[in-house]
């Protein structure tokens, strides 16, 4: 296994959470925050829901951002640009009240550093649905920084989102790598260990395991958390 980039999955992964409790409260502080705005609550939800969903399903004209600005607009009625400035202080404030649905490891930080230390360029290929604050916050409830890493993934400029085989060629193309260089460390089985099939090692990272498909892991490296520490003290310096 001759790699020498570690691309690394933030939710579940790096940073310990359950998924849909966390999603399922986003959304209520995001219509919350509407409504102490003055806005539609009811509206904000169907345009974050269909912005969402628009994002995922983006076909690279323009950003995830731009994309969801759109979106947003066109189905709340609300202007994206004024709910933008109004809401700009969303990610660095109410935002952090869904640090509670994580259960960050110590393990996280260590797992980090110690590819760093052995060379390895490491990278935060985490589905860019958020904004960079929003991003950077989830960085830190791991106990990690975003300078930590070479590359991280955020809505801002990335025209793609997981499981999407396009966001991962941006991904690689800003790293400057090639998809045998690398190592796909993730938790979800559709999202992440979707670059297998172009030649991409993997690790599924099974303490907060999703699998929609119900799909075999037969094929896949993986372990805990702790398992991918002890794997990771076993690979070599990198030589690149």
């Amino acid at each position: 296994m001759a790699i020498h980039t570690l691309l690394f999955d933030l939710d579940g992964t790096l940073l310990p959470i359950d998924q849909d409790q966390f999603m399922h409260a986003y959304f209520g502080l995001f219509v919350r925050k509407a409504g102490e705005l003055g806005l539609d609550e009811k509206a904000a939800l169907s345009g974050l829901q269909a912005g969402l969903k628009a994002m995922l399903a983006n076909n690279g004209e323009m950003t995830n951002k731009d994309r969801f600005d759109f979106v947003f607009s066109q189905v709340s009625g609300i202007d994206s640009t004024r709910f933008n400035e109004q809401f700009s202080l969303f990610y660095q404030h109410e935002f952090h009240q869904l640090a509670a649905f994580a259960k960050p490891s110590a393990l996280a930080p260590r797992i980090v550093e110690k590819a760093k230390e052995k060379g390895y360029q490491v990278a935060l290929a985490t589905s860019p649905l958020f904004p960079a604050q929003g991003t950077e916050a989830r960085i830190g409830w791991a106990g990690l920084r975003a300078d930590q890493f070479s590359l991280v993934t955020t809505y801002e400029t990335y025209r793609h989102a997981k499981p999407h085989w396009h966001y991962y060629v941006q991904v690689l193309d800003e790293l400057g790598v090639e998809a045998s260089d690398c190592l796909m460390i993730g938790n979800d089985v559709r999202e992440d260990m979707v670059v297998a099939e172009h030649g991409m090692e993997t690790f599924l990272v099974t303490d907060c395991l999703i699998n929609r498909d119900d799909r075999s892991l037969h094929p896949y490296r993986k372990g805990s958390l702790q398992d991918l520490s002890d794997f990771l003290e076993e690979l070599p310096p990198c030589k690149q």
